[in-house]
Formats: structure tokens, C-alpha cells, sequence
């Protein structure tokens, strides 16, 4: 099972975080010059657009991000109440920032104001008038960030497969509004505040003073005066925020649900949760039932196999998250929680799961095997010849229960046959040998009220190598798995699945005592690598899946090509066919004329044409035409035309004149045509013979 939290939260500084400077940037740009994007719009449609398109600039910029996206804080504490209907909460937070962390919030400022191209910016200080546009804006922002928190009704579990736990929001209205303050930000009794220069200000006429983003001692000296809020202290920033959060889950109706929360990079931050009171129909009262640090899960953006899921009561954690559970008199419960994180361990993720319940505890019995679990003498499908895991927590924390959690279970098993070990997460693993089965025999354990450890029930598995399985490297058409079924092995449905990046394709056959084969048919595959992956199924046995080490190749075969036609209009000649590639590859052509370039060659599905091709400037003679069609893999297949163009010149053959003998003049009726008409037809016969030469 994979954890498929979908609960995105902070994103890491260099890592596509948004921090304060990238944050601010739409904001300071819609809030500090109330541009419009575009220089051609009027006076009037500036007018009646700036509000949306501030809207619109704010949401892109702050929807998703987090509290800690938008200030890096020396320590910070949130309270949240749950209001007595269970449908909203009041959070009130505070966040110090102290030391060169208030440099740092100073210093984006100071230089995302550059980048908006205002007046003041990347100067190094920052001006009151600049204050006063970031608070106007803030609280829009806020409003779209991503409160952290999901709540689940129902039996408490860590997510899983299609599991989205980030069902809370903030709400903004006239009666729930959201306050956003801060103190020192831009100090007016700043050892070096001065008043703006000509320039600095946004709006030239107002009063306006400016305070350094940095320390002005080149020694790194700090005037930090703590004692009272009045102090020329430039160390110290101090953020309040406000707001009321909703969620779409119905809490109110709940005997059990779960609180979650992603502390991912929450650096050193207290959290106190009140939860009303609320009690049972029989009236048990509200109570943490569990309380589990979650360490391990990838919140990178846009990873999806965010990990494995881990059992409830089964979490790994590094104790970063303590808390203190208190049962009021009025029946409310107050959670007190304080968590720290190490920046540098992004992405790895930091949750906290809180499981409440109004039911009373069950009895305290001992650790009992699940529906799930595999029976007594069941087998456990494993691997040939290799040390694999054949008992994970996830598998513990699905097979076994217990009603103080899956933390409380201690799981011994031993074997006779092969080797077993316990891991350092509670996993048990195997070495196999190349086929047949060993025994494992496991028996959980947990405490009884006087802390005594007790046993439940044992169970004996026998760990099945089901077959091994043979077959040629080498891919072929129609590809052979041959596999032999270990002697105890029961009757086995068996699907085989060739995959890679691009293609897919399987074969299913039935393994009943003795050798079976399996064919799949590859033609969907591309050449090149390869992978197997087997799953077998049987009753009385643990589905086998397994992706083999095993890399197969698959060759890639040429193209296929036939001519269709090949035609004259004129002296225009144009040949065209089919063509397919058996790897469904791509297809590119080439066409030569006696080895020189004969132009270019189109597709159209599975036809193929050449261009028009003029002999007539080719002259007269046989031609040899050669296309070349050549697939991704670069195996190619060639086929030939013979182009004779003799016909194209026979028709312009030229009858010299007949000789005309010369007369006397007495002896004829005409003049003779004298030695002209002689010479130019000489010529004409010496200028058809070099035409055709």
C-alpha cells in the first residue's frame, strides 16, 4: 500500500519554494503600482478590472503555499479552537523572527520591489508607504494558502490508495474576518531610520520614512534592544494572524475521527488544539485514543508514490513531535503539541495524526490476527534464490490488531528451514533457496495491564518459491515463458507482463502440477529493453507478484515497402506505394536517381509518394531510382525503379531537306535556289545534330 497522501505543502527554498520575495512579487506589483498588464487600456477599463485582476494575480501566487512559504520564523504558536458545532475552528497565530532571519524577510522586500520596477526598490532600505500596501493585500493571500490540517471521520487509518487529506480552508467574510498585523516590520524608532529621499516614496506628497533591510556595522554588530517594545530594536519582527478554518468533513455527527497535519518544515513551532466536549449516546467522553509522528513520506510537488503507507500505531519517526493530552472538567480535551524540523531533510515529510474517539477503550486483550491474514499453514509466496522480505510492517499492520495499536504488537517468529531476520523497522526477511518451501512459525506479544507480556495466537507459514521460470533472452514474436511448478506448489492462475516506457503486453496460462508454457505476443513492444513482471494467484496462498531482474531484448525489424504505381503525365514522372514497419516504429524515406538526390518523399497513413520528377532535364537514357524507407531503429528496406527516357526524344526527329539539283536557267521553269537556301540548310541540319548531342 502507498501512502498517496495527495497533501502538498511547503516547498523547499531552492527546490520550486515559494519563499517571501517570489510570494510578494504579484503583490507588490498589483498592490504598490496598480498597473494594468496592458498599456492600452483605458482609464475606465483599468477601473473596473484592477479588482479582479487583483484577485485573479493573488490566488495564482498564494493558493497552495504555506504560512512557513511566506516567513521564515524563529518560533511560532498556533491555537486552534474547534467552535462547539465541529464545522469551523479560530485560529490565532504568532510568529517571531528573530536575528538575520528579519534581514532576510527585510531584504526580499527591499528586492522584490526592485524587480517591480517601483521607485525605492533594491536601495537597501524600506519605506513606511510600503508597509502600508503589503498589510492591505496580505490577508487576500492568506485566505487562499493551504492550512495544513485534514480531518477524516471513521476508523482511524494514515491514508492510502485515493486518499486526499487536504479538506481545510480558510473562510473571509463580514463574520469571519482575517486579521493580519505585524510589529517591527518597518520600525519607526529604527537606530537608523531616516526620512525618504526624492524617489524613494510611492506617493511623493505623504510622510514617508525609510529603515535599512540590513545591519549598517560592517562587523555584523546589531542594535537589539529587547527590553520593551520601544527599544531602537531592528532584531526582532513579530506577525500575527488571525482567521477561521473549515472543513468538509462532518465531525458533528462523528463518534471518531482523525485530526492530520503535515509539520513539514515547521522549524520550531508549539501547537494547542481545544476541542469542545463531546459526548457519546451513552455518554463516554471525547478522548485521544492515539497520538503518531509520521516520518518518511515524499512531499516533493508532483511526486505521486509518495511512499508506503504505514499501519496505524506503526509510524517511523525521528520524536521530533511531542505531546501532552488534557482531559478538562467540562469534558473538552486539550492537545498540546510542540514539533521542530530540520530543513535539510526536505523532501522527506514530517505528519502528525490525532485520533479521537467518544467510544469507550476495549478491553485489553491480546494481539489478534485480521480476516486479512493468512490462515494456519497457509503459504507465503516468495522469490527463488535471494533474501527478500516476506513479512513487512505494512503486512503486520494488515494482518494484525491490537486495541492499544499496532505499536504495542511484538511480532517473534522463528525458522527451521531457511534463515529469517528482523530488520530495524519491525520487517521480517527470508533467504530462499532456488525453489521449494521452508517454515516459518510467528507469534505476536503484547502487555496485559500489570505489564506482563502475553502471546497470542500462533501461526505457521510455509514460504513458497511457487515455480521458477525459464525463457530466452532474446525476444521474439511470439515470446515463451516456461515455467516449473515446486513439488507443494497448488494450482496457480499466472499472467506474465513484458512492459516498458511505451507498450505494454501479457500472457495468462495455468500452472496444475507440471510444466507449463505462456505465450505474449510482442508485437505492441518496442525494440530495445525489456522487463518481466509475474503475478500468480492461488487459494491458500499469498498473491505472488514479482518484477524479475531479468532484462529481455526485443531486435527491431526494417520496414516493409511496395510500389503501388509509377506513372508519367508528360515528361513528369511520380512513383508511389505502402508501406508498414512490424515495431510500429516510425518511417522516414529517401530517393536517389543513379545515386544523386531525387527530391523528397511524403506520407500519408500507411502511403508513401514521391514528388514530381521532370527526366526531361535528366536527357535521354535508362535511370536507375532507388527508395530507401528506414525506422527509428535504423533498419531500412530498398526497392528500385528502372526509368527509361528514350520516348521523351524520339518524337522530335527532324527529316533533313531533300538535295535540290541545280538547273540551267534555260532548261527550267524556276529559278534554282541558289547557294543561300544550300547553306542555311546545312546549318539547320548541323544544329539538330548538336541538340542531340
Amino acid at each position: 500500500m502507498k501512502w498517496y497522501f495527495t497533501f502538498h505543502m511547503s516547498r523547499q527554498t531552492g527546490i520550486a519554494m515559494l519563499k517571501t520575495k517570489h510570494l510578494l512579487t504579484i503583490l507588490m506589483i498589483c498592490a504598490l503600482l496598480g498597473a494594468s498588464p496592458s498599456a492600452a487600456l483605458t482609464a475606465e477599463d483599468n477601473s473596473q478590472n484592477t479588482q479582479s485582476r487583483q484577485a485573479d494575480l493573488v490566488a495564482d501566487a498564494c493558493e497552495g503555499i504555506t504560512f512557513e512559504d511566506m516567513f521564515e520564523y524563529s518560533y511560532a504558536k498556533f491555537e486552534v479552537d474547534i467552535d462547539p458545532s465541529y464545522e469551523t475552528a479560530f485560529v490565532s497565530t504568532v510568529a517571531y523572527i528573530n536575528g538575520t532571519l528579519s534581514d532576510t524577510v527585510r531584504t526580499d522586500l527591499d528586492d522584490l520591489i526592485s524587480e517591480t520596477g517601483a521607485p525605492g526598490g533594491g536601495n537597501g532600505y524600506l519605506s513606511s508607504q510600503e508597509r502600508d500596501a503589503i498589510e492591505e493585500i496580505a490577508k487576500d493571500c492568506v485566505v487562499v494558502t493551504n492550512p495544513r490540517f485534514g480531518f477524516r471521520t471513521g476508523l482511524p487509518h494514515r491514508g492510502g490508495d485515493g486518499v486526499d487529506w487536504k479538506n481545510a480552508s480558510w473562510v473571509k467574510d463580514d463574520n469571519n474576518p482575517m486579521e493580519l498585523e505585524y510589529w517591527n516590520l518597518f520600525p519607526s524608532n529604527h537606530p537608523e531610520n531616516r526620512t525618504c529621499p526624492p524617489g524613494s516614496a510611492m506617493n511623493p506628497t505623504a510622510d514617508c520614512y525609510e529603515i535599512p533591510t540590513t545591519v549598517a556595522d560592517p562587523n555584523g554588530a546589531r542594535d537589539c534592544d529587547t527590553s520593551d517594545s520601544t527599544g531602537p530594536d531592528e532584531c526582532r519582527i513579530i506577525v500575527w494572524l488571525n482567521g477561521t478554518m473549515t472543513w468538509s468533513a462532518d465531525l458533528a455527527t462523528a463518534d471518531s475521527f482523525t485530526i492530520a497535519m503535515n509539520t513539514t518544515n515547521m522549524t520550531n513551532a508549539e501547537l494547542i488544539m481545544n476541542f469542545p466536549a463531546k459526548n457519546s449516546a451513552n455518554g463516554d467522553p471525547l478522548r485521544l485514543a492515539m497520538f503518531e509522528e509520521c516520518d518518511g513520506r515524499n512531499v516533493q510537488e508532483g511526486v505521486t508514490n509518495q511512499g508506503d503507507t504505514p499501519p496505524v500505531g506503526g509510524c517511523q519517526n525521528d520524536n521530533t513531535i511531542t505531546h501532552q493530552p488534557t482531559t478538562n472538567s467540562d469534558g473538552s480535551v486539550t492537545v498540546f503539541v510542540h514539533t521542530t524540523y530540520q530543513l535539510a531533510k526536505w523532501p522527506i515529510g514530517q505528519d502528525m495524526f490525532g485520533d479521537f474517539t467518544n467510544q469507550p477503550p476495549p478491553p485489553n486483550d491480546p494481539p489478534q490476527w485480521t480476516s486479512e491474514a493468512p490462515a494456519d499453514s497457509s503459504h507465503i509466496s516468495v522469490p527463488s534464490a535471494m533474501n527478500t522480505e516476506f513479512m513487512s510492517v505494512v503486512h503486520q499492520g494488515q494482518w494484525l490488531t491490537d486495541e492499544a495499536g499496532f505499536s504495542a504488537i511484538d511480532l517473534q517468529c522463528s525458522s527451521s528451514t531457511w534463515p529469517i531476520v528482523e530488520d530495524a523497522n519491525g520487517s521480517w526477511w527470508v533467504t530462499t533457496d532456488e525453489s521449494g518451501q521452508g517454515t516459518v512459525t510467528c507469534t505476536p506479544f503484547d502487555e496485559d495491564d500489570n505489564g506482563t507480556s502475553r502471546a497470542g495466537e500462533t501461526r505457521t507459514f510455509h514460504l513458497l518459491v511457487p515455480f521458477t521460470m525459464a525463457t530466452n533472452t532474446q525476444i521474439s514474436a511470439s515470446h515463451m515463458f516456461t515455467l516449473t511448478p515446486s513439488a507443494s506448489a497448488p494450482n496457480m492462475d499466472v499472467t506474465v507482463t513484458l512492459f516498458q516506457d511505451n507498450g505494454v503486453a501479457s500472457g495468462t496460462g495455468t500452472l496444475s502440477g507440471g510444466v507449463a508454457d505462456i505465450s505474449v505476443d510482442t508485437g505492441s513492444l518496442s525494440p530495445g529493453e525489456i522487463h518481466v513482471r509475474v503475478l500468480a494467484t492461488a487459494t491458500g496462498m499469498t498473491d505472488f507478484v514479482y518484477t524479475y531482474d531479468l532484462v529481455l531484448t526485443k531486435d527491431s525489424l526494417p520496414p516493409t515497402i511496395t510500389v503501388s504505381s509509377a506513372e508519367w503525365d508528360g515528361s513528369q514522372w511520380q512513383v508511389s506505394g505502402t508501406f508498414s514497419d512490424p515495431d510500429g516504429e516510425d518511417v522516414t524515406f529517401t530517393i536517389e536517381i543513379d545515386g544523386q538526390n531525387g527530391g523528397q518523399i511524403t506520407t500519408n497513413g500507411n502511403m508513401w509518394s514521391s514528388e514530381s520528377i521532370n527526366f526531361e532535364i535528366w536527357g535521354e537514357g535508362t535511370f536507375t531510382v532507388t527508395v530507401n524507407a528506414c525506422d527509428a531503429s535504423n533498419e531500412c528496406t530498398t526497392i528500385t525503379e528502372t526509368v527509361d527516357t528514350a520516348f521523351l526524344f524520339n518524337d522530335q526527329t527532324i527529316t533533313p531537306p531533300p538535295t535540290t539539283v541545280i538547273e540551267d536557267s534555260e532548261s527550267a521553269g524556276l529559278p534554282a535556289p541558289g547557294i543561300a537556301f544550300t547553306v542555311l540548310s546545312i546549318i539547320g541540319a548541323l544544329m539538330y545534330t548538336r541538340r542531340r548531342e
